[in-house]
Parts: structure tokens; sequence; C-alpha cells
């Protein structure tokens, strides 16, 4: 081994960027003369014409995908939340988090479809967006998030099915409505 060889290091906060996703922006928290947690603001689409974008802090637990409408986020919408969450966080950075295995990611795209099911007669179409909340946590790319959906389409019909899409190439998934109560 050689005396200059380098050894990996950890991976810094301040440029990396999660497997499946594209970083645009990132707003560090100040906590006096310490710099704190590094808020991410990020892309991950592969499913829609129109980019939909996330904010998640490395320091707490916040993650926004969404608009207080609801709506999917624009860049400036993710930019605007992680500006705001910078201001009040007071997160050490916690660095970069480790990358669940295979079973752990899988669990977090089941947990995912899980929260799309609702009551009534209708299915819910999904799509890669509904995960952008997620792909921090994930550090996987959309084709791991469709295998596993292709898996519990296998093994959990009831829950998860598939179509052509209306185009003729690709697949649709639908999260199937909770079963009516007798």
């Amino acid at each position: 081994m050689s005396l200059f060889t380098r050894r990996p290091g950890v991976q810094d906060p301040a440029t990396w960027m999660p497997p499946g996703t594209t970083v645009v922006q990132r707003y560090r928290n100040t906590l006096g003369e310490r710099e704190g947690a590094i808020v991410l603001v990020y892309t991950a689409d592969g499913d829609r014409g129109t980019s939909r974008y996330a904010a998640v802090c490395l320091g707490c637990t916040f993650r926004a995908s969404k608009t207080v409408a609801h709506n999917p986020m624009s860049e400036q919408d993710a930019a605007k939340a992680a500006n705001a969450h910078t201001a009040s966080c007071r997160a050490m950075n916690r660095g970069v988090p480790a990358a669940p295995d295979d079973i752990e990611a899988a669990t977090i795209v089941r947990d995912r479809l899980w929260s799309l099911r609702q009551h009534g007669s209708r299915a819910h179409a999904v799509s890669l967006s509904d995960f952008h909340a997620d792909r921090v946590a994930l550090q996987r790319p959309a084709d791991f998030i469709k295998e596993t959906m292709h898996q519990l389409v296998q093994s959990e019909p009831h829950f998860v099915t598939a179509e052509p899409c209306a185009s003729g190439t690709g697949t649709r998934f639908l999260v199937q409505p909770h079963p009516a109560r007798t």
C-alpha cells in the first residue's frame, strides 16, 4: 500500500448528492459561530414532463414536498420552504445519513404507498413524485422504486395493482382503496 494512498473519507453533506436525486440548492442554518445542519432542495423526477422538488434537513426531521395547498412544489416553493426552515432550525449537522439496506428501502416504499391508500372505491394512481419526500431516506434511483412496486403487485395484489400506461409504454401502478367494512 502506498504511503500516499487516500482512504475513502466521510461524505461531506455540503457536496453530497443522494442517489436518485439532483440537488439544486443547499442552505445551512447557523448556530452562533458554528455551522448547523444543511437543508437540501432537490428533484428526483422520472415520470413526468415537469419537475417536482422537495426540501429536506440533514439535521432534523424536516421534509417537504407539497405546498400548504397540498400541490407539488416547484423549485421556488422548495427553496422558500428550505430558507424558512434554516431560519428557525437549530439542529446540528448530523452528516450524510446512512443508506438503508434493500429491505429497509423497500419498507420505505411500501409505507409511502400505504399512506396513499384511501377509503372509498377509487384507486390512487401512483407517480414517482409521490416519493419525493422519501428520496433522501431511500437513497435509491427510480428503478428501485418501480421494481419494489412490481414485487408488491405480485405479493399483495389487494394493495397494489399494475396496468399498461395509456401511452402504450410503461406501467401504471394503482394503490387500491381500503376494503369496505362489513
